[in-house]
């Protein structure tokens, strides 16, 4: 049944189509839920130096611009991983993010 005239997504792994058996999965789940925990804090820390360096210096730091981007993307690919949107574990077990591709 299609609610509101939206065709549903056709990018969500079915139960075939499942890469990583689930005795892994759910130890790579608990091992990022924690990584997740961690990278809250993190994006605290991150928020609160981007706005005091803001205040004094009257625009973003750059590097911490970059740095945001990147922890931006690797945030939403630990969330796919845990909402199983993907099978692909993210970084260290991948790639980092590419800071090219849109979030």
């Amino acid at each position: 049944m299609i609610i509101g005239g939206t065709e549903p997504p056709t990018n969500i792994p079915t139960a075939t189509q499942s890469r990583l058996p689930i005795g892994l999965r759910v130890l790579y789940m608990v091992v990022f839920a924690v990584t997740f925990w961690i990278l809250t804090w993190v994006l605290i820390v991150t928020v609160v130096a981007q706005l005091i360096l803001t205040l004094l210096a009257a625009q973003p730091n750059p590097d911490l611009l970059r740095f945001g981007k990147g922890l931006s993307r690797y945030i939403a690919q630990v969330v796919e991983f845990l909402m199983f949107l993907t099978d692909r574990p993210p970084f260290p077990f991948a790639s980092w993010p590419d800071m090219k591709e849109s979030p």
